[in-house]
């Protein structure tokens, strides 16, 4: 969990799929970092085909043995930033309820949660058609969890959300500063 005097002037907006780099770069902002780049070259230093695309849906996981390429690159993104920091992305088990530990940045990687305040949906994800795979879902920054609500740095909506009830991650990324 970020202390929320940790948030101020970190929020990241969105532009095209570029909803995790913006919420990794708000997260590794609350953490210390200074000097990112901006949310192009971040998407591209995160392992996007293209500015401001989304990381490949197999880099959020590694194989056996082996970290996901997310994890390494975030590392990297925040040790030219001025931080060392250790990353770990995985499969959220279904149902499975995130929390943030205190000092710890949480991306949720969500298959379905609150869109906009008021409607909660899949950001055009679908499970039964795999051409949604790229083109759906969002990520945030969990700030907290309050009871059921989330509180979330969301990059497509400016200043902390108040989410009634929890979204569904399908993978979650977990950075924590190392000094």
């Amino acid at each position: 969990m970020l202390p929320p005097e940790a948030l101020g002037g970190v929020w990241v907006a969105n532009q095209g799929a570029a909803c995790t780099t913006a919420s990794i770069l708000a997260g590794l902002g609350a953490l210390g970092a200074r000097d990112l780049p901006d949310l192009a070259a971040a998407t591209m230093a995160l392992g996007a085909r293209e500015p401001y695309g989304a990381p490949a849906l197999l880099d959020y996981v590694g194989l056996p043995g082996r970290r996901a390429p997310l994890d390494v690159r975030v590392e990297a993104l925040a040790s030219a930033s001025g931080i060392r920091v250790r990353s770990r992305s995985g499969l959220v088990a279904r149902g499975g309820a995130l929390r943030p530990a205190p000092g710890e940045a949480l991306i949720a990687n969500l298959a379905w949660g609150q869109e906009r305040p008021g409607v909660v949906g899949t950001w055009g994800w679908h499970a039964l058609r795999p051409a949604t795979y790229q083109t759906g879902g969002h990520s945030v920054l969990l700030v907290a969890v309050e009871g059921r609500e989330w509180l979330v740095l969301d990059s497509n909506h400016e200043g902390l959300q108040r989410w009634p009830r929890p979204g569904y991650a399908v993978t979650a990324t977990r950075i924590r500063r190392v000094d």
